[in-house]
């Protein structure tokens, strides 16, 4: 999902739908690690005012430490009635006024570990037991992370409410050959490939594409590569020895990171979208490549069937033959591509991020004790 992206595009739309709250911002992670924490992109609406953005970072830094007096921290989060934490992070309020609301992504810390560092698993996991302990209420972003948190940590259903969220708005169809011919020639596109978008870490499944796409018959082959965007991630050292392994090293481009104004025009160019991710708290990417006009394969596993609907082509991600067979029906089919299109530029009308800040503000009012 990108928790960025979730909380940039959630508080867009609380600045369009909502006129009568004040908002606090305080992107606590933006301020601490990015040297550009001034020129954070944020609504310039009456109701809403970010926090501290004059402090030095190092202030900042030290504020938000773990060892600094609740009391201090609590001051940080300024006067407001409901505080609401988008990421592995539960601060426990001391104050009786306020309450607390925690958005809990996924819980892949908890189901595949194996996919983690051992630090990323105790941060997540800890900032899960205290949002778990102490929030008023929590927020997925899928029904399936809702019954794992169920399920998993025995969290009462009346707990925990469901706010689907939705692609970029302005992530749509590139059409201008102009800019499809600049996005091609500045990440050195081939002609026709099968894309995947996303960071490199083990629970993406690349390993298993690569294989599936590699047993695809060699004339398939020549005519479609393969192209890989997406951040470093980690645990993810054997990806490039794996593709020379089997032989793919003229086939495979690792483009790495994708500008966001130059993503439609990436997924747009895309023969197929391939997404077999082994386990999503939602599946962004998936949305996006709809929206694109992109027809997507995915997985049948996780939040991806909940969100994908039946716009697209679903398989089993540990497979590699499985995957492999829908590679090659949607690679030869130009009727099946077609129609997975139609399906899915319908199935993206249903998502949308005004909806989902109607359903959270819903979340805000009800634990303040509103009507």
């Amino acid at each position: 999902m990108g928790i960025g992206q979730y909380a940039y595009q959630l508080v867009q739309a609380l600045s369009r739908i909502d006129h009568e709250n004040e908002y606090l911002l305080y992107p606590v992670f933006y301020y601490t690690f990015h040297p550009q924490y001034r020129q954070a992109l944020l609504p310039h609406t009456a109701n809403m005012r970010v926090a501290f953005r004059w402090l030095p970072r190092a202030v900042l830094r030290a504020l938000r430490h773990s060892r600094a007096p609740w009391f201090t921290r609590e001051w940080v989060l300024g006067r407001v009635d409901v505080v609401h934490s988008v990421s592995f992070s539960a601060p426990r309020l001391r104050c009786g006024r306020k309450r607390l609301v925690v958005t809990i992504p996924d819980l892949s810390f908890l189901t595949h570990p194996e996919y983690h560092t051992p630090e990323n698993v105790a941060h997540a996991l800890q900032g899960t037991r205290d949002a778990v302990a102490w929030a008023d209420a929590l927020i997925t972003i899928s029904e399936h992370t809702r019954q794992d948190l169920i399920e998993r940590m025995q969290v009462p259903p009346n707990r925990v409410v469901v706010t689907s969220i939705a692609p970029n708005p302005l992530c749509v169809r590139e059409e201008d050959p102009r800019v499809l011919s600049r996005i091609r020639a500045a990440y050195g596109l081939p002609t026709h490939f099968v894309l995947f978008v996303g960071s490199l870490e083990p629970r993406k499944n690349l390993k298993r594409l690569l294989a599936a796409y590699a047993s695809l018959p060699p004339t398939l082959r020549r005519e479609v590569q393969v192209v890989i965007g997406g951040g470093r991630g980690w645990l993810n050292d054997d990806l490039r020895p794996t593709v020379a392994a089997l032989g793919l090293t003229e086939q495979v481009h690792f483009i790495g990171y994708i500008k966001e104004a130059d993503l439609p025009a990436v997924y747009s160019l895309a023969t197929v979208f391939a997404y077999p991710s082994l386990y999503e708290g939602f599946g962004l990417p998936v949305l996006e490549a709809m929206q694109c006009g992109t027809p997507v394969l995915t997985s049948n596993v996780s939040a991806l069937p909940e969100v994908a609907g039946d716009a697209a082509l679903v398989v089993t991600p540990t497979e590699v033959e499985e995957i492999a067979e829908g590679l090659t029906r949607l690679l030869e089919c130009a009727e099946l591509r077609t129609e997975l299109r139609a399906r899915g530029y319908q199935r993206v009308q249903e998502f949308s991020w005004e909806r989902c800040a109607r359903e959270t503000l819903a979340v805000y009012r009800r634990v303040n004790g509103a009507s």
